[in-house]
């Protein structure tokens, strides 16, 4: 038996919003002075904006407390009946839906900023992707963890709850990007260097006397296995991307008997509408043909006096 789908109710605006002054550096969280519709974001179909208590100028809401409103839509209540029935047990006050879809943001945002602080509290300044952070520092500071890695750790929370990976996809490709990005610093260490690394060779004689010889010894760059290494596990080499010149061809074949299949095709569509067109015409040759015979003076005689002589016959007869 089938269920019904149900129709996923409106989002309420946000009663409080961070944001961030791009002209002053100042982040600062307060109710959003305006509200504007964005039906494109179906997660979180608002945008936000407050005047800067600092310099005045409107500013917008920051960019990762959006990607937390956004992780907090894949997120969903518990599933197990036990986790229902507390659940239920939790809403005795009658909560509105707006404040138990709070309740839910807050509770899944404190909860992953207190797992987030074992590993990585907000030290501004002390991580190595602070030196790019967008985050104010003195904002930063008054939070449990760091706010990107907590994040991250929603990301990764709503996922699993979840099953919906899609929610990662931004993330995986930030860092496939980076991946690529070292797997060129190192070819191009690597070019630079040369693939081969020489030293001159020496030895100590039974006296202790320095001697350096005219033989080098020749090693190969030390980076060529960790590039090796990485081609292979990125799935990047030339295999991986369908790139070499055996799949090339048999791609060359594989599309000239695709394209041989369709000229046969073509040509046997081509000659049976020839055949059709030509038993038309042979259909039309014929009709006129017998036109022509029943029109004939000789054939219009001879019909008559048959005619005449089958009367005869019958008159004798009778």
């Amino acid at each position: 038996m089938g269920h019904s789908r149900t129709a996923a109710k409106p989002v309420s605006p946000a009663l409080e919003i961070t944001f961030r002054c791009a002209a002053c550096s100042h982040t600062f969280s307060e109710p959003p002075g305006r509200v504007e519709d964005a039906p494109e974001k179906t997660w979180h179909p608002y945008e936000y904006f407050a005047d800067c208590p600092i310099c005045t100028d409107e500013v917008e809401q920051v960019a990762w407390e959006k990607n937390l409103f956004k992780a907090h839509s894949k997120a969903t209540g518990p599933t197990t009946f036990e986790g229902k029935r507390i659940a239920a047990a939790n809403l005795d006050g009658h909560p509105t839906p707006e404040e138990s879809k709070r309740t839910r943001f807050n509770a899944l945002k404190h909860g992953a900023s207190a797992k987030t602080a074992m590993y990585f509290p907000a030290r501004p300044g002390s991580y190595p992707q602070c030196e790019t952070c967008d985050v104010d520092h003195d904002y930063c500071a008054t939070q449990t963890a760091c706010i990107r890695r907590t994040e991250l750790m929603m990301r990764y929370l709503s996922a699993v709850e979840t099953g919906d990976v899609s929610v990662l996809s931004e993330i995986h490709a930030v860092n496939q990007a980076s991946l690529v990005s070292v797997f060129q610093d190192i070819l191009l260490t690597i070019v630079k260097d040369g693939v081969s690394l020489r030293h001159n060779v020496y030895a100590f004689d039974k006296e202790g006397g320095y001697h350096e010889g005219t033989i080098q010894e020749v090693k190969a760059h030390p980076l060529l296995k960790p590039m090796l290494e990485f081609l292979s596990r990125n799935n990047m080499s030339m295999a991986d991307l369908n790139l070499t010149p055996k799949v090339q061809i048999d791609q060359g074949i594989e599309l000239g008997k695709v394209s041989q299949e369709q000229e046969d095709r073509d040509s046997a569509n081509e000659l049976r509408e020839r055949q059709n067109k030509m038993l038309e015409d042979l259909s039309g040759m014929i009709e006129r043909s017998k036109q022509r015979v029943r029109q004939d003076p000789v054939y219009v005689e001879y019909q008559q006096d048959a005619d005449s002589e089958t009367a005869e016959v019958i008159d004798d007869q009778s």
